[in-house]
């Protein structure tokens, strides 16, 4: 791909912990690799592979001990709006209610009170929560407080979205509906998306293209363009070729 085409590029990456010894504490080793916009790509592997630090470094919560990640060709310096990030727990905010932790954002940047309720009303019905605006989370199942979670992320209207296990803490059947409205709202609202997984099977399933990371220290193994029409079938013979292949690059 051509360098104008990248929402993303990751340009010779390593992150190396203070304090650790060098040969143990190095957790990337000269990363690169690059995203178009508007293109969803998953990242898997091996715990202790990178996978999250590297999501650390593109949001800007952490830096590179060497190279550089940059935004539509600008090195990224810290967070910014352009980013918006998912975790694996949802991390609202106990204290407000769902519609009330999707408006934080807005409000945050002075967003007059009409107007980030009536966006945040709009969220609300995106991600299917209408009437349980008012709900705190305590009151929500896992898969709605990640439901607030997305919406409170889309607040920001961010270019990309950076999710970091964003299922990982759901059961089976809420995991797979959580997969479906995830594709519903990407196809709709056309993010670029980076997605950290360890489920080859989450990650066939919704991305365009997947990077396997290897561990020890941390990168790109191989990469895989996933050619099959949306929505996929998991049970299919193509769908299981793309798993079998990305589980033996693991490794």
């Amino acid at each position: 791909m051509s360098r104008g085409d990248l929402k993303v590029e990751v340009a010779h990456v390593s992150k190396q912990f203070n304090g650790e010894d060098p040969a143990h504490g190095l957790a990337l080793s000269d990363v690169s690799f690059g995203v178009r916009t508007n293109e969803f790509v998953a990242i898997v592997g091996r715990s202790g592979c990178g996978k999250s630090t590297m999501l650390n470094i593109i949001a800007g919560l952490l830096d590179p001990s060497e190279g550089e990640v940059l935004i539509n060709g600008k090195p990224v310096k810290g967070p910014g709006l352009d980013r918006g990030m998912v975790f694996q727990h949802a991390s609202l905010f106990p204290w407000l209610t769902a519609i009330e932790n999707i408006e934080f954002g807005p409000r945050n940047l002075g967003v007059p009170r009409e107007r980030r309720r009536l966006l945040a009303q709009g969220l609300i019905e995106l991600v299917r929560l209408k009437g349980f605006e008012g709900k705190y989370p305590r009151e929500l199942s896992g898969g709605m407080q990640q439901r607030v979670a997305i919406a409170r992320a889309m607040a920001m209207d961010p270019e990309i979205l950076l999710m970091d296990e964003p299922f990982g803490a759901l059961d089976q059947l809420t995991r797979e509906d959580m997969q479906r409205e995830l594709l519903r709202i990407w196809e709709g609202h056309k993010k670029t998306v980076l997605f950290v997984t360890h489920s080859i099977i989450e990650a066939v399933y919704l991305a365009d293209r997947v990077l396997v990371f290897a561990p020890h220290p941390g990168c790109i193994r191989k990469e895989f363009s996933i050619g099959l029409p949306r929505p996929r079938q998991k049970s299919s013979t193509e769908f299981m070729r793309y798993y079998e292949e990305i589980y033996e690059a693991i490794g």
